[in-house]
């Protein structure tokens, strides 16, 4: 459904503010899923899979839920050996999937949604913010499972919990580097840079 331009008045200066819906295309011209003779689900915006922000937002999932079965199946029955870490640990890979499953979800049922949430501040300060409770909270743990895990990792056979951990910290630090160059190409993209 086309409509029409939305008239409102700017703020300063008495003009009338013009916002054209058709002005968000998407950004590799596809929708819908190409079944050979057809095009089956035309309302779901596959060209945004193919973008680099597309790419970080699949990955940053992928990597997210990994590490969260990691947290929950070996961390959680020890979480009083690795302490206050694990619950800031697992409270930054649980906000972080919600808001990255939203934003997938929002950007693969719109093309307008992309680009206006895109260009807006929103990106940026969540990936920054995800980029930083990362770096902590992964800090934060692996200093916990290395003193609070490597006793009972080097005295007690098939002990998997510290290396189930160990990964979990590492995807956490790399979960962060990821958020950090998803915010600074947010950031070029919000200040009118090519990425």
């Amino acid at each position: 459904m086309n409509r029409g331009p939305t008239v409102g008045w700017s703020a300063g200066g008495g003009r009338p503010t013009v916002i054209q819906p058709t002005a968000y295309t998407s950004s590799g011209g596809e929708s819908g899923i190409n079944c050979g003779c057809c095009v089956c689900c035309p309302c779901i915006h596959v060209g945004f899979l193919r973008s680099k922000p597309g790419v970080l937002k699949i990955i940053q999932l992928i990597l997210t839920a990994i590490c969260l079965m990691l947290v929950l199946t070996y961390g959680l029955p020890h979480n009083s050996s690795i302490g206050e870490s694990f619950t800031f640990f697992l409270v930054t890979i649980s906000a972080c999937i919600f808001v990255v499953c939203l934003l997938v979800f929002c950007y693969l049922i719109s093309a307008n949604s992309f680009h206006i949430i895109r260009s807006s501040v929103l990106e940026t300060v969540f990936n920054t913010l995800a980029c930083i409770l990362y770096l902590t909270s992964s800090a934060y743990v692996s200093w916990a499972v290395q003193t609070g895990l490597w006793y009972s990792y080097y005295t007690l056979p098939h002990f998997t919990v510290y290396p189930a951990m160990t990964a979990a910290y590492v995807l956490g630090l790399t979960l962060g580097v990821i958020h950090g160059i998803d915010a600074w190409l947010s950031y070029r993209h919000l200040s009118g840079r090519p990425c």
